[in-house]
């Protein structure tokens, strides 16, 4: 009787799940890349960036994104993202034998909107980012990446009329200890961030000004994950351990992110940034800064679009222990036309310099979308960066961090003085609609690279770094 009462069971149950699945349309999405990539002197030397470790210069790579949208109607749907990241042929799930599991959730959010509005609300791990002009591709503070950096969050959208609209969002990056900590003493283990942006549209312009603010746990990041973009040199000297002397520290950051069309073909970007992490705690682990940038884009060929850039960025003074004066960040994928020195919107990854644009200035130009033939788009972009971070600042920061590489690093955190120059040729050949072969070059020159700050074995085995890449981008 059991028995026949669990299949009756059952088989209701397999009968209501088909009738859900019908009633709901499944979408999926994707893309596929496998490519090669040629880097000679990553870092500028041929090592890693501690000088610990010596680079190999050929590596194939390959990886696979998979969305699949779950679409009850046009107000209510779940996405559900699989990954596959890069990873390099012979090495983890791409060895021959006992591959490793590599299979990842990197998308799964529930959106809908409230009956009868236009309110949206996205909750779950979801691509969360604070707003940034498109031109410059993502935030400098904290970035979405094209969805393939989330975040725990809840995030609403309340238009009110046609052309402004007030968003909010709330996550938690980080959660140490989960329910219990490791011990009976309550310490702050928690990343939490409240966010407020306030589009405005009106033909031919539209500005975003936005906030951010943080509440970091002082145990919240035993990893180190954010140290680079968060911490100043001067918390090193903690003798604790922590990061911060305080339990909970509160972080912020405020914005403009500002896009100007009313003078097509002309169109003008700019955004305007200050943040400031931990305000509270002791001086010298504060660390707070701005971060301006702007550009101007020629739409009026149909075979090339030109642009041309600019920002500027608050450097470290000679001091340790006022903090440090450069502009906190979480998650940064920033950079103008593409630059090879910058980690932005590459086709493939790992094959940039990696440059960090806080305590920087500098120009690009770039010619995108240069076509001739009409299956080939190419992109020629050239940069210059120059550091605005006081030689002593980093000299102090390399001693008290324990090393070149812990927590600045030579070519990627620059000094008043060092300049580092760089060039990429990139292209793209539609072999079908949905698969296309890409070739990316690039090199960069670092000058004036600093013996005091660095020291001899870094600056003697600095050269010039070269890139090619070449691979297949499928997208379905």
């Amino acid at each position: 009787m059991r028995l026949k009462v669990a299949f009756i069971a059952m088989t209701l149950l397999l009968a209501t799940a088909q009738a859900a699945l019908a009633a709901t349309e499944v979408r999926m999405a994707g893309d596929a890349r496998v490519y090669g990539v040629f880097f000679a002197n990553r870092n500028f030397t041929g090592w890693d960036e501690t000088g610990t470790q010596t680079e190999d210069r050929m590596t194939i790579w390959q990886r696979l994104r998979l969305r699949t949208d779950f679409v009850a109607n046009e107000n209510l749907k779940f996405r559900f993202g699989m990954r596959v990241d890069d990873e390099a042929w012979g090495h983890g799930y791409l060895t021959a034998a006992n591959p490793q599991a590599v299979i990842e959730p990197y998308l799964a959010y529930l959106q809908f909107k409230f009956p009868g509005t236009d309110i949206e609300v996205t909750a779950g791990y979801q691509p969360l980012s604070v707003p940034h002009t498109e031109v410059f591709y993502d935030s400098i503070v904290l970035a979405a990446d094209d969805g393939d950096q989330s975040s725990a969050a809840l995030h609403v959208n309340i238009p009110v009329g046609e052309n402004f609209s007030i968003q909010a969002a709330y996550a938690r990056l980080l959660d140490a200890h989960r329910t219990f900590q490791s011990t009976t003493t309550q310490v702050g283990d928690a990343f939490d961030i409240y966010q407020l942006a306030l589009p405005v549209t009106v033909d031919g312009f539209s500005a975003t000004p936005w906030g951010l603010v943080g509440v970091y746990g002082k145990d919240s990041d035993p990893e180190g994950l954010f140290n680079a973009g968060l911490r100043s040199a001067g918390s090193y000297l903690n003798v604790t351990g922590y990061p911060y002397k305080d339990n909970q520290n509160p972080m912020w950051w405020a914005g403009l992110a500002m896009t100007v069309e009313a003078l097509d073909p002309f169109k003008f970007y700019a955004d305007a940034i200050y943040g400031d992490a931990a305000p509270g705690d002791r001086e010298r682990n504060r660390r707070r800064g701005y971060f301006i940038d702007a550009g101007i884009t020629y739409s009026g060929l149909d075979w090339m679009l030109p642009g041309v850039f600019g920002w500027v960025s608050s450097g470290e003074d000679s001091s340790l222990s006022n903090g440090s004066e450069r502009l906190p960040v979480i998650t940064p994928k920033w950079g103008p036309g593409t630059s090879f020195l910058f980690d932005a919107d590459q086709e493939f990854a790992n094959n940039n310099m990696g440059v960090d644009p806080t305590g920087t200035w500098g120009l690009a130009a770039s010619l995108r979308d240069i076509s001739f033939i009409e299956a080939l788009k190419s992109r020629l972009t050239f940069a210059a960066i120059a550091g605005n971070n006081s030689p002593a600042g980093l000299r102090k920061a390399v001693a008290a961090s324990g090393g070149v590489g812990e927590y600045v690093s030579m070519g990627r955190n620059l000094a008043t003085g060092e300049w580092v120059l760089g060039v990429n040729f990139d292209h793209s050949y539609e072999i079908t609609e949905q698969l296309s072969l890409t070739l990316q070059t690039g090199f960069a020159s670092p000058q004036g690279l600093k013996t005091s700050i660095w020291g001899h074995r870094f600056t003697n085995q600095a050269e010039n770094a070269y890139m090619a890449s070449l691979g297949l981008l499928y997208t379905f």
